[in-house]
């Protein structure tokens, strides 16, 4: 296959809307009365677009994840990654993931590349040696040549995932939970492709990928979600605890054999969040800090639905959702977004510290709310936004340095990053969010 070949639609997408919705974000389907019409949704995180940018790091660095020209184990402001080989800048890319202590990013000529720690191989190259600066992912399955024609990224924790534009889906790094989904708990050193149920051929037909470190869910052209992995708190969504070393279909609400009419999902630290077509959120997984928007804190082993804020029974109009180790947010179609869940660390960012097992607004930086929001993004103990004009924010934890704030203070609200040497910021296209490490694509 011609590494050079931009083939952005996956093959296995014939219509042509489906495939956009892959790429540019989709439309709702179907609104709930009284919400606005066809609101556009942005790109799942980790998604390859068609404007490249520069990468810019932040945060810890004990491993080398920021990829970054410094010996330092954290830096509170953003810098800019080596390109590959160490030489030059990282350039030229269309989207990123960051893992617990790796990162990833998709080249323009549809190649991924990463580096960081790779005592798990989470890097995907078939060693163990860990890379201060991007390094190409081997193909899968012990075939010649580097990993190519991806569509878009994810990672968290050792863990690693990429969707191939023909549909099917590669894995990497650990493998103790059967979260490579091959069908065993082994986790050879090379990417493998994940299989189908019965274990026979590939999965096919995915449109986007989700993943969580130990747990990983697959979202088809058809509409339906399949998650594997570890599954103690029910994030599978099979409505069991056993944890799944080949994809099961993800439960529907109220005993339905499947969920159905899904446009976008997301994995936090032992839960689920998924976007249906209609505008309104499930969540399943754990619940011990109302991440599942319930008003409770029982966990959900099959998905249940998140409520709206100010006492409303149902959340509405959400164009996007991300999840984080315990709390989540979802932009809405009027560029305002609710977060719910944990909140030690200001993660909500709504100007308090205390847990909200219902939706409530984040603030903006100096507003009741934030506006004009295009894409949200959680992950760890933290949050950031993109606006309409490419300013980025970010909120919650701040004590290795994953904010980009210039210090490592938390904030229970959202605020500006900080680039070395005092250069002003660029126009953010995209964000990759590691456990500790914040990863920005700039133009300038």
């Amino acid at each position: 296959m011609d590494m050079h070949r931009r083939r952005t639609l996956p093959a296995a997408l014939p219509p042509a809307l489906a495939a956009l919705c892959l790429l540019s974000g989709c439309s709702d389907a179907g609104p709930a009365a009284g919400d606005k019409p066809r609101v556009v949704s942005p790109p799942p995180a980790g998604t390859a677009g068609k404007v490249s940018g520069e990468v810019w790091t932040a945060g810890y660095n004990t491993d080398g994840q920021l990829g970054r020209r410094t010996a330092k184990d954290m830096d509170v402001a953003l810098g800019p990654a080596m390109g590959l080989q160490g030489q030059g800048r990282l350039r030229g890319v269309l989207a990123m993931a960051g893992g617990g202590r790796h990162s990833l990013a998709i080249l323009a000529d549809h190649r991924v590349v990463a580096w960081g720690a790779n005592d798990k191989s989470q890097l995907g190259d078939g060693t163990k040696t860990a890379r201060a600066f991007p390094t190409p992912v081997r193909a899968p399955d012990g075939k010649p040549g580097n990993l190519s024609d991806v569509a878009a990224v994810a990672a968290d924790a050792d863990f690693s995932m990429a969707l191939l534009g023909n549909g099917t889906v590669v894995t990497w790094g650990t493998g103790e939970s059967g979260q490579r989904g091959i069908g065993r708990k082994a986790a050879p050193a090379f990417p493998t492709t994940l299989r189908r149920p019965d274990g026979r051929g590939p999965l096919t037909g995915v449109t986007a990928i989700a993943v969580n470190g130990r747990t990983g869910l697959a979202l088809t052209k058809s509409g339906t979600v399949f998650g594997w992995g570890a599954n103690r708190y029910g994030m599978v969504g099979d409505g069991t605890a056993t944890d799944r070393p080949l994809p099961r279909p993800v439960r529907g609400p109220n005993g339905a054999p499947k969920l159905t009419g899904v446009r976008q999902i997301s994995l936090g630290g032992r839960h689920a969040l998924a976007r249906l077509a209609n505008g309104t959120v499930v969540a399943w997984g754990a619940n011990n800090a109302g991440q599942l928007g319930d008003g409770t804190r029982r966990n959900h082993a099959a998905p249940t639905t998140v409520a709206g804020p100010h006492g409303l029974p149902i959340l509405r109009n959400v164009t996007s959702v991300s999840a984080g180790a315990n709390h989540n947010y979802a932009l809405r179609g009027d560029g305002t977004v609710v977060a719910w869940g944990e909140n030690v660390s200001g993660q909500l960012g709504n100007g308090s510290v205390e847990d909200s097992l219902r939706p409530v607004p984040v603030l903006g930086v100096r507003s009741s709310h934030l506006r004009g929001v295009a894409q949200i993004h959680a992950s760890g103990t933290y949050g950031v936004a993109v606006l309409t004009d490419g300013t980025a924010l970010t909120w919650g934890s701040g004590g290795k340095g994953q904010l980009g704030s210039g210090n490592l203070m938390p904030r229970s609200r959202p605020g500006t990053v900080v680039l070395t040497g005092g250069r002003p910021a660029g126009r953010v296209i995209g964000v990759g969010t590691g456990q500790r490490h914040l990863q920005l694509l700039m133009r300038w």
